[in-house]
């Protein structure tokens, strides 16, 4: 899943990593405040690696960067959304039956986006240092 950069492939390790977290919550007995901290901390993650990533796309030219933008936006639109869900159900029954749609979800958001839009990076990236940001 490399797109050639290291900050940019750091941002993914770190997200993965919240994703997975976040599926071992819902695998145990569900706490509610725990998993909606760790969408928290999934989110500002997310916001940061979005911002790291549109600058990088701006010092490398990349000619996709409003649309990936985009993208950017409506993913954390969703992620959003999914947080707003957990909140509002009122019962344990309510977050088990959401629980198999979130997981589909985060796992969804990540590898698609990581394959269909950021490894259309890795082009441009041919020109620059591993590490360059």
């Amino acid at each position: 899943m490399s797109v050639g950069n290291d900050a940019i492939d750091h941002g993914h390790r770190y997200l993965i990593g919240y994703v997975n977290t976040i599926e071992l919550i819902l695998h145990s007995p569900i706490d509610k405040e725990l998993l909606i901290e760790a969408l928290d901390q999934l989110y500002e993650e997310t916001v940061k690696h979005f911002r790291k990533e549109e600058v990088i796309q701006r010092k490398i030219e990349f000619p996709q960067t409003l649309h990936h933008r985009r993208e950017h936006k409506k993913l954390l639109e969703q992620l959003n959304d999914a947080r707003t869900k957990i909140i509002d159900c009122n019962s344990l029954e309510g977050l088990l039956e959401y629980a198999p749609e979130l997981i589909m979800f985060l796992r969804n958001w990540l590898v698609d986006h990581v394959f269909h839009e950021d490894m259309l990076l890795k082009p441009f990236f041919s020109k620059y240092p591993k590490g360059y940001s």
